[in-house]
């Protein structure tokens, strides 16, 4: 029902763009024939102030899906969360990068500039999240040259849409590790020890029988391209999961956000940082833009997210 409401909020935007234009050519195209007003809503309607109003928001809304196809899908934000868990020493700090839906289509520039970015962020990690592909157009070389632009640890789950391309090659090629049974891999920064799981694209069913397993002395990550997967890490050892796919909206409006999220669960988890259950959940908008559509994004710029984990010490619970 939810994911039903989402289109539903969707086609009534797209609705009021198309008859907000027809509108304005309509009043344009009345006053150049000269038609007479014959009613009181037809004086209304061919004044200059309805003129006005309509023109104008015909105007704006060239600018802003100018400005959406041509400036923002390339404007390549940071966005960085800080968590602290008392599964590392007190003071001790570890920096995680999540990339999550590069939609690669091209060695384009954001292709271009994305691995100095991440390289001047300094990561410990790098996890990503799915769909790395954009195109059916063979580009497994360029999404594997970019990977390997970075010599620190990198692992992966699947998403929905890397079935358009070699996934299993590319990550090989590239040296990331694929993550896609739930089996926990170790791996070990400076001497501290994070746990990472990952699953593929639709396998919330059988997500908890995995997780349940996972050792409870070590930070506990999980990695699932849908956010509608957060729940099955609830009331299991899971201490983070990271997931993209929303595209945070990828058109938002301001002071609403997204108006189609693609996710079960609709806004619930559209973009950023919850905390639920006891387990923190990090949804990225993600790096590129949907397959099959030019590339277009409005008030939700493309974003590498950052998350520093940070040691503290453990609390006392007092009797």
């Amino acid at each position: 029902m939810i994911a039903d409401w989402q289109f539903v909020r969707f086609g009534l935007f797209v609705s009021a763009v198309v008859v907000t234009y027809w509108l304005a050519f309509r009043w344009v195209f009345d006053r150049l024939r000269g038609n007479t007003p014959r009613s009181r809503l037809d004086h209304c309607f061919h004044s200059n102030w309805t003129g006005g109003v309509l023109l104008s928001l015909a105007g704006l809304g060239i600018v802003c899906m100018a400005y959406g196809l041509l400036l923002e899908p390339r404007r390549v934000k940071v966005m960085t969360y800080t968590v602290e868990t008392p599964k590392l020493p007190p003071g001790q700090r570890l920096r995680l990068v999540h990339l999550a839906d590069l939609h690669v289509r091209e060695d384009g520039p954001r292709e271009q500039t994305l691995p100095d970015i991440v390289r001047s962020l300094h990561p410990d990690v790098i996890l990503h999240t799915g769909d790395f592909f954009g195109t059916r157009t063979d580009v497994n070389s360029i999404i594997a040259k970019l990977l390997r632009s970075w010599d620190v640890p990198q692992y992966a789950s699947g998403g929905n849409l890397d079935d358009l391309g070699d996934f299993e090659g590319c990550m090989k090629q590239a040296g990331v590790i694929v993550l896609d049974d739930g089996v926990p891999k170790t791996c070990s920064v400076r001497g501290i020890r994070l746990s990472i799981s990952g699953f593929p694209s639709g396998m919330e069913g059988v997500m908890r029988s995995g997780l349940d397993r996972l050792p409870r002395d070590t930070f506990n990550i999980v990695l699932y391209h849908h956010p509608q997967g957060f729940p099955e890490t609830w009331d299991t050892p899971a201490d983070l999961m990271l997931a993209g796919h929303t595209h945070g909206g990828q058109i938002r409006l301001p002071g609403y956000g997204a108006l189609i999220t693609l996710d079960r669960f609709g806004k619930r988890w559209e973009s950023g940082l919850f905390d639920e259950h006891g387990v923190k959940l990090v949804v990225s908008r993600g790096l590129g833009c949907e397959p099959g559509i030019p590339e277009m994004r409005f008030c939700c710029s493309p974003e590498v997210v950052v998350i520093d984990l940070i040691g503290r010490t453990p609390s006392v619970t007092q009797h």
